[in-house]
């Protein structure tokens, strides 16, 4: 019972799926980071299901890239998004260490910002338009949300934070080295299940892994301490990486 309040109360964090009002209990939020692959997990198959839904109807395909591209960002309300802007504002200010903190605490958009997203969503539009054209299949789609939260939720139990307060800190309170273990299991199971269903299409999967580990130990160096908007930003970076992944393997 306290793993699924666990899973619920991670569910309603990390996106918009509505869970019960009372389902919060401050006992179990050591578990919201652990079940953040398996909030993934769930935007995953959404994900998939979006993809297969408008391919089957026969949807034009400007609409369906526009779709596809924004279902797991809709799903999670914009949070990772707005972290990885706000990552962007930080890092390419070129500032000292303190300045790029507070540049990552305002919560107002600048133009390294702008810039960023507009160039990230080029990407995924164009990643996306290039998978639908040669027609391969969408079931990767279901496992790139899951496995891109794993190198974000090892990255906040296991790294210090750059703020003393902030929801970062309040989840890694009471959290145990099971907590970590758990995830890197999850992160286990996943690689092994895309690989005997997909084979040499999960390729995608490790390209993201990849990225979102080089991410995390870039941002680290960068800020001395992870937060969670630089974990969105890892999040954000990984998905992204495994996009262009599918589009380019054959």
């Amino acid at each position: 019972m306290g793993f699924a309040n666990g899973f619920i109360m991670s569910l309603g964090m990390f996106s918009i799926i509505p869970v019960p009002k009372n389902s919060w209990n401050e006992k179990h939020m050591p578990l919201i980071i652990p079940c953040l692959p398996l909030v993934g997990l769930l935007i995953g198959l959404v994900w998939y299901g979006t993809a297969h839904l408008l391919h089957q109807l026969s949807t034009p395909q400007p609409i369906q890239n526009a779709a596809v591209l924004f279902a797991p960002m809709i799903l999670t309300g914009f949070i990772h998004i707005d972290g990885y802007m706000d990552t962007a504002d930080a890092v390419f200010s070129r500032a000292d260490l303190e300045t790029k903190k507070r540049i990552l605490k305002d919560p107002k958009a600048g133009a390294f910002a702008v810039i960023a997203i507009a160039g990230m969503i080029l990407f995924q539009y164009s990643a996306i338009q290039t998978i639908i054209d040669a027609q391969k299949t969408y079931l990767t789609f279901a496992f790139i949300p899951p496995i891109s939260r794993c190198a974000a939720g090892i990255a906040m139990l296991r790294l210090k934070p750059v703020f003393e307060t902030g929801y970062n800190v309040a989840f890694r309170k009471n959290t145990k080295p099971r907590h970590t273990v758990f995830i890197c299991i999850t992160a286990a199971i996943i690689l092994t299940t895309a690989w005997f269903a997909l084979r040499i299409l999960a390729l995608p999967l490790l390209a993201g892994t990849l990225a979102g580990t080089l991410a995390t130990l870039y941002l680290y160096k960068q800020f001395k301490g992870m937060s969670g908007d630089l974990c969105g930003c890892v999040i954000t970076i990984g998905e992204l990486a495994a996009l262009l992944c599918m589009a380019i393997v054959p």
